[in-house]
């Protein structure tokens, strides 16, 4: 709730203030002079007091009309109260005037007694109305309850003024001959008078509706009714100056009440929809700028009427610029693609009949080039008929063909790793940390068998029984040398669960993925391990186990680390003789520092058997990837290393190209991402020259692959062109070379350059395509600056005289109003140009414009830069001349008057010429501060030179 100083201060501001205060003092000045009678009789007063009343009675009684014939319907049940109440008020008026000594008896013979009581009747009307209207909440109120308010307050009042009625001796003294007022009679005015200060209170600070200038104009006016009653109790006969000053001043208070309702239930509504006019015609205007922008193209169908309208922007992306696109339904369907047109048919009418709340669709069309051309089309119905059919559908279209190539494109990059996936030669399955199955190929599916028709919903359903507790806790192990930043593989032989004739084993190896899930490749082992089981069980079966099969064996003496024995797959393998191969020592063949050979032999001898990884190296000279298994067994009494060695090499090749392929697609992205990330920015930008900064910060990070080069030159960035370059030295050896330039339709903007090396041609067309998509959204950007400028530039030039327009002037002109000082004034000018209507009316009304931008120009070339001129509206201009006095601009003006006076325009009809104007000239601060004031005084000073003769500038006076 606001204080009370501060409701007094906002009371006191403007003219309604202004006007409170002079009848306060005049009311206190009027108190201290001698009590002297302005009329010579009763009879000479009652014609005084029959017309201001009457006035009265005329304005009480058009607040309610202005009330209950306002705009806005329903009304307000403050208002219906306050109507209503003032109603009675001037019915009480009325009573008030007809009893009164000395008019004519309509009921019977008038008594001054009768005449105040109907007098204080209408006061309480009138004064519980503004309260009513300050204290009670602003809410609309039905018809039923606005009628028994309406019939309670109309009885009441007519009751009470019914008691007006009754004998002379049954009403209370108010006034006595001779003597004056009662005390009960001062009482009342007393009374009356605090409870017109609530309402003024109320009225401001309170709930009180409309505007400031209204509350304000209703509180005043029930404070000037409270100075109205304080008058009414210090007057001694009804002819001396207080009850003549009471009465105009309530006249004064019921005027202003009539002209805030007036403004608040009338004016204000027809303001306010103009206002809503303007608003919508820029809106509609921002909106068609915007669409064309943001490439979106908007159309309207009426299904009922067969016809489609669209935008410009949605046939241009199309490429139907020139052509335009079919009005008719049926032809505009025939550009759908026909697998898409069911669809497409389907969703639609599902909107139709209201079984979707809008309607949502992606398909092809066919372009300008005769090419398909993916959209995301949007819509809703906008209108209905009376049946519920819809008349009018309405949406946007945006151009999605580059997102659907990126989805095309994605997808064959997933069909690539899928294909190497399935066709792995071992079991591979991707879980995640719950162990939850997500994805398994055909090789487990055949690792399983027959036995089982599916594969299970857990990895761990794949172990056996009986080891299924202490594999759980060696990957509970491994999961957390994982998260301590260990990167070793989770290594196990595992016995697959199963209905199996014999024990099913495999060789299980695990890593993590980068999304939390985890990659396992599953290789059936059973061979392998019903070897060292028969070669450990039986030494005696040696021979024919090592030398059979397609396995490649060595035998390695612990000691020495010597190839004791190979088999043959061996030396088919490793390309060497026998022999040789019996006089190599292990070091000689493994890719591995002979310190990691010894500690593995050690192992397998400690740990009875080994399994790693190892890179072998043959007689050509090719280095192969192998997996090798050892097991320690005595032969002949010697204690030996048996190694079964199996080539990896395909299975590594497909792992390196998944995770090149992983890498790639992860490199891809953060690039994409980067794109995105700028082109967002590009969008929030407001200032051009923000526009460098940016790109240097973040193109680069799109591009980190290969050398680029930017060069951006247009119209906002001053100076030469604005380079920005990354990548390292030697860009020019680089075999890649592309390539984009950055066009508007206002001419170049710049030129993006790439250079690399790309892996292949996917590699290659991508760097291009995000070359383009950078360069597209760049250009946009530097499009949406300009429109930006544009909007901000429009709004404050006037489109005929290229001068500022008004909205400029009242942006302006007060700051330089607070900074003029008597040292440093400014001058302010209000030019009308002479006899332009006449000029209008002969010549037309392109003659007109063409000497208003004549005036413009003049105005424009002789003016200083720090000078403002505007056009003010129609053939007024205001200039404004900070820093020059009133004598100064006035030569300045004058100077502009004779260069207007010798201009002339040769037209068919003859030669307009010795045209003038007329101007009023006041000085801030001077002649004051306050734009308002200034204006009204150069508005006064240049009517004084219209009446002058015209053709002159007029100085405003202290006086203006």
């Amino acid at each position: 709730m606001t204080s009370l100083p501060a409701v007094l201060r906002h009371a006191l501001a403007g003219r309604a203030g202004s006007l409170l205060g002079a009848l306060t003092v005049a009311l206190l000045l009027l108190s201290l002079l001698p009590e002297r009678a302005l009329f010579a009789s009763l009879r000479a007063y009652l014609g005084f007091h029959t017309l201001v009343e009457l006035v009265c009675i005329i304005v009480a009684l058009l607040v309610p009309l202005s009330i209950f014939n306002g705009y806005r319907q329903p009304v307000p049940g403050p208002y219906v109260v306050m109507g209503t109440l003032f109603a009675l008020s001037g019915l009480g008026d009325v009573l008030h005037v007809l009893t009164m000594e000395g008019m004519p008896g309509l009921f019977r013979a008038g008594s001054l007694n009768q005449s105040i009581y109907f007098w204080l009747i209408a006061r309480l009307f009138a004064i519980s109305g503004l309260l009513a209207l300050g204290a009670m909440p602003l809410r609309e109120w039905g018809p039923a309850r606005v009628r028994l308010v309406v019939t309670c307050l109309t009885l009441v009042g007519l009751v009470l003024l019914y008691g007006g009625f009754r004998p002379p001796g049954h009403l209370p003294a108010l006034f006595v001959p001779g003597q004056g007022l009662t005390p009960l009679k001062v009482e009342a005015e007393w009374g009356l008078a605090l409870l017109s200060l609530c309402a003024g209170a109320a009225l401001l600070q309170g709930r009180a509706p409309g505007d400031r200038n209204t509350r304000r104009l209703l509180a005043v006016a029930a404070w000037i009714t409270a100075l109205a009653e304080i008058c009414f109790t210090l007057y001694s006969t009804a002819t001396d100056e207080f009850n003549v000053i009471g009465h105009v001043y309530k006249a004064i208070s019921y005027t202003l009440v009539f002209r805030a309702v007036f403004l608040a239930r009338i004016r204000a509504p027809y303001q306010a929809l103009e206002e809503a006019r303007h608003a919508l015609a820029d809106q509609e205007q921002r909106w068609q700028l915007a669409l064309t922008g943001s490439a979106t193209g908007v159309w309207d169908q009426s299904p009922q009427q067969g016809l489609i309208h669209t935008s410009r922007e949605f046939a241009r992306l199309l490429g139907y610029e020139t052509q335009g696109l079919p009005h008719q339904l049926t032809r505009f369907r025939e550009l759908v693609h026909p697998d898409d047109r069911e669809r497409v048919r389907r969703s639609l009418q599902d909107h139709l009949a209201g079984r979707t709340d809008h309607w949502r669709s992606e398909h092809r069309l066919l372009d300008s080039r005769g090419e398909w051309r993916w959209l995301l089309v949007n819509g809703r119905i906008m209108a209905t008929d009376t049946a519920g059919h819809a008349t009018r559908v309405v949406g946007a279209a945006i151009d999605i063909q580059a997102g659907k190539e990126r989805e095309q494109e994605l997808g064959n990059v997933r069909s690539r790793l899928q294909a190497i996936f399935d066709m792995a030669p071992m079991g591979l399955v991707v879980f995640d940390e719950q162990g939850r199955l997500e994805q398994h190929n055909t090789a487990l599916q055949r690792l399983l068998g027959e036995a089982s028709d599916q594969a299970p919903q857990e990895i761990w359903q794949l172990v056996g029984n009986d080891q299924r507790p202490a594999i759980r806790r060696h990957w509970q192990r491994w999961q957390a040398a994982v998260a301590d930043g260990d990167t070793t593989p989770f290594r196990h032989e595992i016995s697959l669960a199963g209905h199996h004739p014999a024990p099913l084993w495999t060789r299980w190896l695990i890593t993590p993925l980068p999304d939390g899930h985890h990659l396992g490749v599953i290789e059936d082992i059973s061979n392998q391990r019903q070897a060292i089981t028969l070669l450990q069980e039986n030494a005696e079966l040696y021979r024919s186990t090592f030398e059979s099969g397609n396995a490649i064996k060595l035998l390695i003496d612990p000691d020495n680390n010597r190839i004791v024995d190979a088999n043959p797959a061996a030396v088919e393998y490793y390309d060497y003789p026998l022999a040789t191969l019996r006089r190599l020592h292990l070091d000689e063949l493994v890719m591995t520092p002979l310190e990691v050979i010894r500690e593995r032999i050690q192992r397998s001898l400690e740990h009875g058997g080994s399994h790693f990884e190892s890179r072998h190296l043959g007689r050509d000279g090719q280095i192969r990837e192998v997996e090798v298994f050892t097991a320690p067994i005595t032969l002949g009494g010697r204690r030996l290393i048996y190694e079964m060695v199996h080539d990896i090499s395909a299975r590594k090749q497909a792992e390196n190209e998944l995770h090149l392929l992983n890498q790639r697609l992860a490199r891809y992205g953060e690039n994409r991402r980067h794109l995105n990330q700028l082109s967002a920015r590009l969008y929030g930008l407001t200032d051009p020259s923000d526009l460098p900064a940016l790109l240097e910060q973040e193109l680069p990070g799109c591009f980190p692959e290969v050398c680029g080069e930017l060069a951006l030159r247009f119209e906002e960035l001053e100076g030469e062109a604005h380079r920005i370059h990354w990548g390292s030295a030697g860009c020019e050896q680089h075999v890649f070379h592309h390539e984009e330039r950055l066009e508007s339709a206002a001419g170049a903007i710049g030129k993006l350059t790439l250079r690399g090396t790309p892996e292949d041609d996917e590699d290659r067309a991508r760097l291009e395509r995000m070359a383009s998509d950078a360069a597209r959204a760049m250009t946009l950007a530097v499009i949406n600056l300009r429109l930006r400028q544009q909007l901000t530039r429009d709004a404050y030039r006037d489109a005929l005289t290229g001068l500022y327009n008004r909205r400029h002037l009242e942006a302006e002109l007060p700051g330089l109003l607070s900074r003029a000082t008597s040292e440093q004034p400014l001058s302010l000018v209000l030019l009308d140009l002479d006899h332009f209507k006449q000029l209008n009316d002969t010549w037309g009304h392109d003659i007109g414009d063409e000497v208003l931008r004549a005036i413009a120009r003049l105005m424009e070339g002789m003016l200083r830069t720090s000078d403002i001129a505007c056009r003010y509206g129609g053939e007024e201009f205001v200039v404004a001349m900070p820093g020059a006095s009133a004598a100064v601009a006035e030569r300045r003006l004058g100077m502009i008057l004779e260069r207007f006076r010798d201009w002339r325009l040769t037209v068919a009809g003859g030669v307009i010429e010795q045209r003038s104007f007329s101007a009023g000239l006041v000085e801030a601060p001077h002649q004051g501060s306050n734009m308002t004031q200034l204006l009204e005084q150069a508005d006064r000073a240049l009517y004084r030179a219209k009446r002058a003769g015209r053709a002159r500038i007029v100085v405003a006076a202290e006086t203006d």
